[in-house]
């Protein structure tokens, strides 16, 4: 089976009620996107504050989804609830350098998006730890269910991860729902955003069940 190459993560928002939002987005995009076979990874997730009503959608891919006849099957399927029940906000799209899935016995929970700039120079050394890292993390800790980075340049990347619940993420990152954008290496970076949001509930992901990783 070939490996993931490319790692997407879009951003949107409901502009319809959010809970016949949130079922269409369990009940039909995600059915419909673990059908397509360029699909590795599907996962959507939520935030859980009234003042921000962003959803994302990260997806691994085997093959380009830019180059599909019909345009990317996730944005597609987004826009098939129609304008004025999706907005989308933003769309990227990185080359995966690290990919890994883990076999769990608790279901997915917290979806985690990082955003990272490196110093000059570091991008290859931060990758490697991140690599490293990860694998430690999963042989430590049952939490990990799922990573993948992809760089975009010589100094920026994205990690997309999914994680049974925070005491996993706590224990690999150091940080805690108090204080949860903390990181490992970062004397590495010159800046980073990270956001969580719960996985939608039912929602389940596509992919294979045994540790995979390039």
């Amino acid at each position: 089976m070939p490996h993931a190459r490319f790692l997407r993560v879009v951003s949107f928002q409901p502009g319809t009620a959010e809970s016949a939002f949130d079922a269409g987005l369990r009940d039909r995009i995600v059915p419909r996107l673990v059908d397509v076979d360029a699909a590795v990874d599907v996962w959507v997730g939520r935030r859980g504050s009234r003042e921000d009503r962003t959803r994302v959608l990260a997806s691994t891919w085997r093959v380009d989804p830019e180059t599909e006849l019909d345009g990317p099957p996730d944005v597609t399927a987004l826009r098939s609830l129609g304008d004025d029940i999706v907005v989308v906000d933003r769309v990227e799209q990185v080359p995966l350098s690290v990919h890994a899935r883990f076999e769990r016995a608790e279901p997915t929970r917290i979806l985690r998006v990082f955003h990272g700039q490196v110093r000059p120079g570091e991008l290859e050394t931060y990758i490697d730890l991140a690599r490293t890292g990860m694998l430690a993390d999963a042989e430590a800790y049952d939490g990990l269910i799922a990573f993948a980075l992809g760089a975009r340049g010589p100094e920026t990347f994205i990690t997309a991860s999914v994680w049974t619940g925070w005491p996993a993420i706590e224990a690999a990152t150091g940080g805690n729902t108090r204080q949860p954008f903390m990181t490992r290496n970062a004397q590495l970076l010159s800046e980073f955003t990270v956001a969580h949001y719960e996985v939608l509930p039912d929602a389940r992901d596509r992919g294979p069940g045994q540790h995979e990783a390039e």
